[in-house]
Parts: structure tokens; C-alpha cells; sequence
């Protein structure tokens, strides 16, 4: 079907694809047996979509089950998940005007990711992990290592405990109460409002001034997103670097879910040294309908160093378990091509990837639904790629929630430390709490969401 087709393909992580796609040219053999186009079911057409696409492009095509009954089901989103197979955790859909928002960076929020220090430190207070700038948050001077402890007056152990915490910190206007990094307690009233986000957090460069001892510049660019729109803020960050003269890099993805593999790509060949010149970083691996695509050179992502390309002796990338996709794609097509340490904790384990298909065929600016079944695995040069259980650090460290990023971060700290000394501190002290140790305490965190992890690129027509 898509062989004979014309389409441009944009990849979300992993991956994304524009397809020109023909209700007629492969649905005959693939419509479900209750639903031939019924004209009584007004969900019939884009049904019939569905299927046809989850039985040729789909990684699992042949195992997609044949004997659904279609016209019962009264949404496309529930008729969607009766065709995903498995073993399949990844793959999702959402509605257009969705897609469009996170194309755009744009969402209705405080501005504010919220965790809990809970490994390691074994603390179930909650605490700011980071906050977008120009946010309601950030112009009430919130930042990373906060506590959050009341809203609306109540303490949010108490809501916690009776399961109403995300109920009310999804309301649209609450009273906030933040404990600061040096204990101070203030509250504030604040309205959730559209907000557009940019593709990173922090980007610094640390010399001997800064960190005693320190035998040359460093560089650390908190990434947060590999937006595609906004390939400036990598072209600046490494600007930055090159001018500094950076002789390692600090690349911290700790809360990364993947995006686009035009940043993807821009962003590794701006860090490869020059013997990783026109080597492999990534390639994927389709069904068997479309294992030619495999080896298709523009299927692949290749390094080519540019003007302002860093001649770094070493890379270390932060992770935990928010690290997904295009950041997972990065870590591990690095790691043959050069020297990668890697801190923190294991990834979240994405290493496929979807087109993302709209509905109507080909619209891609005003869709009225957008799918992303899985359609392919993603390795590296040396064939490497299937961490369905994430990828494992070289060194765990466990993430601190106390301090804002920067010096004061344990990860920062211990990174130059090993830059200095060639060995990492020992882990730091675990914190004493006032809440009780349960797992009832815990929060749900972004990398939770059913759709966690991205990765978007191009493929070419065939």
C-alpha cells in the first residue's frame, strides 16, 4: 500500500511519518469482515483507515487481530487499542488539534514539573523538578528543589493519602505554598494559562573559577525537548561552547522524552569528534512488508560535522527514567562513535519508533485524528538497540530534587569532580523526611503518560 504511494513521512519516536495514503489501494484484503466501508456507522471510514494502516505499516501487522467487531465500538480511540497487539506499550493516538499543540510546544499549564526524591533518598515530599521560563510559575519565582507543601491550605500529604492531590493541582486557579531551598515557606495564588515552551532548560560553561581544580572548560546543556521549530537553541548552545572552548560536555537529558531527529541529528553532529564523520548514529528496523527501508540512506541518520562542530575529548549524558527516544537514540548511537560516560539512572526503554499518519489521508494541518503504531526498531553502528528495559548506566546516581541545576547539583558536582580527579564522590546522604515511606505516597510523574517518548523524522516517498 504505502510502497505504491506517494508520501512524505514525518517520524515521532521514534518516529514520524507524512503519509499521502489511498483509502482504495490496500484496504480490499484488510477491511475488518463487519465493516466494508457501512455506511450506517459514521465511524466506518476512519475505521476502516485504521485497520488498514495497523495491517501494513504497523511493526506487528501480521499478528493484528482479524476478528474484531467494529461497529459496536463507539470510538476511534477505543477501536484503536483493540488492534494493538500485546507486547506493544508504545504506541498511541491522539486528536489533531493535540497533535498541532505539541508540534508547537504549546499547552495550558502552571509551568511546573513536580517529582519525588524517593530513590535513594527514600523522601516522598514533593518537590519542583523544573520550571518553564515566562510561566506562572516563574514569575512567582519558583525553582528547582522547591517543596511544594500545601494546596489551598491543605498539606499535600493529606492529599496525597486521600487521592485527591492531582485532582486539585489540575484545577485551573489554586493557592500554592512552596518551602524554599533555605526553608522559608511563602504562598501564592496562581491560574493554569497557555503557555509556549522553549527546547531547553540551562546552558552554562564551567572553568576553573567556578569548580577549583577544574583543568579545563566544560560545557552542560540541560535539553529538554528535540524540538525541530526551535534548532536555534542548539545552534546557540554549542555557539557558546565552541567559543569557550569547551574540551567536554555535560549533555543532560534527564527529563528528555525525544522529539524530532532534525535535532537529533543536528545536535550529534555538532558533538561527534572528526573520526565519526560520515559514520552511522541510527538506523531502523521495519516489518518484513518494508525491510528494504532498513538499509535506505535516507532512512538512516549518518554524522556530518559542521561549521561550529565541537572537538570535545569527552561526552558524559545524564539520564533517569523520564530519558526516552530520540534521547535514548542519542546515548546509544554515541556511545561506539566515542568516548560516553553515562550518569544517573536507567532510561525509559523506547527503542522503536512511530509514523505518525493523520486523519483525513495527508492532512497535516488540520487533522481531525493523528496515529502513532509503531513501526520500526532503532540501532546502532554495531547493530545494538533493542533496551526494552532501557539503558543502564555506567554510573548510577540518584536524582537530586534539593538544588537547582548548576553547581550546587549533585550531578553537576560529581561530573567535574570526575573531570578533575578521575573517580565520582561518593553518593550523597539520604535526606530525612516527615512523610510516611508507602508507595501510596507516590505521585505520577510526565514520564507515566501513556505517551511518553518521541522521536520525529523524514523518509522518503517510494
Amino acid at each position: 500500500m504505502f510502497r505504491n504511494s506517494k508520501f512524505k513521512f514525518t517520524l515521532l519516536l521514534l518516529a514520524v511519518l507524512t503519509v499521502l495514503y489511498t483509502n482504495t489501494s490496500c484496504q480490499k484484503d484488510n477491511i475488518p469482515k463487519d465493516d466494508p466501508n457501512d455506511q450506517t456507522d459514521p465511524l466506518a471510514p476512519i475505521k476502516s483507515y485504521t485497520y488498514a494502516l495497523m495491517t501494513d505499516i504497523y511493526y506487528w501487522s501480521k499478528e493484528v487481530p482479524k476478528n474484531i467487531v467494529a461497529k459496536p465500538i463507539k470510538t476511534v480511540e477505543a477501536y484503536f487499542d483493540t488492534l494493538i497487539v500485546p507486547q506493544d506499550r508504545w504506541s498511541w493516538m491522539m486528536t489533531g488539534q493535540q497533535y498541532l499543540n505539541s508540534e508547537a510546544g504549546i499547552s495550558e499549564s502552571y509551568g511546573v514539573s513536580l517529582g519525588q526524591p524517593i530513590d535513594h533518598y527514600n523522601d516522598y515530599s514533593i518537590r519542583v523538578r523544573y520550571v518553564h521560563p515566562n510561566t506562572p510559575m516563574s514569575e512567582n519565582n519558583v525553582k528547582r528543589g522547591y517543596e511544594l507543601t500545601h494546596l489551598n491550605g491543605t498539606a499535600v500529604n493529606t492529599l496525597i493519602s486521600n487521592g485527591t492531590f492531582n485532582t486539585v493541582f489540575a484545577q485551573k486557579t489554586n493557592q500554592f505554598t512552596f518551602k524554599t531551598h533555605t526553608g522559608q515557606s511563602y504562598s501564592f495564588t496562581a491560574t493554569a494559562r497557555i503557555i509556549n515552551t522553549r527546547s531547553y532548560l540551562s546552558r552554562l560553561v564551567f572553568t576553573g573559577q567556578d569548580f577549583e581544580g577544574l583543568p579545563h572548560s566544560v560545557g552542560y546543556f540541560n535539553y529538554l525537548s528535540f524540538k525541530g521549530t526551535m534548532l536555534n537553541d542548539i545552534d546557540e548552545a554549542m555557539a557558546m561552547f565552541k567559543a569557550a572552548n569547551v574540551k567536554e560536555l555535560i549533555l543532560d537529558l534527564r527529563y528528555n522524552g525525544g522529539g524530532d531527529s532534525k535535532a537529533t541529528s543536528l545536535l550529534a553532529n555538532y558533538i561527534a569528534p572528526v573520526n565519526a564523520d560520515n559514520k552511522l548514529l541510527a538506523r531502523r528496523e521495519h516489518n518484513e512488508k518494508y525491510r528494504s527501508w532498513d538499509f535506505d540512506s535516507e532512512t538512516q541518520t549518518v554524522i556530518k560535522r559542521i561549521g561550529g562542530s565541537l572537538n570535545i575529548d569527552r561526552l558524559f549524558i545524564l539520564t533517569t527514567k523520564g530519558s526516552a527516544s530520540a534521547s535514548e537514540v542519542i546515548l546509544n548511537g554515541l556511545k561506539p562513535l566515542m568516548t560516553v560516560v553515562h550518569v544517573g539512572s536507567t532510561t525509559y526503554g523506547k527503542p522503536n519508533g512511530m509514523y505518525v499518519l493523520p486523519y483525513p489521508e495527508g492532512n497535516y494541518t488540520s487533522p481531525q485524528y493523528v496515529f502513532l503504531p509503531i513501526c520500526f526498531f532503532s540501532v546502532n553502528s554495531v547493530g545494538y538497540g533493542h533496551y526494552l528495559n532501557g539503558i543502564i548506566p555506567d554510573h548510577f546516581r540518584p536524582d537530586d530534587l534539593y538544588h537547582d541545576f548548576g553547581l550546587n547539583d549533585d550531578w553537576v558536582k560529581a561530573v567535574l569532580q570526575y573531570v578533575k580527579t578521575g573517580t565520582f564522590p561518593p553518593l550523597p546522604a539520604k535526606s530525612q523526611t516527615a512523610f510516611p515511606l508507602t508507595e501510596g505516597m507516590k505521585i505520577k510523574v510526565d514520564e507515566e503518560r501513556a505517551n511518553w517518548g518521541a522521536y520525529t523524522a523524514t523518509t522518503p516517498a517510494k
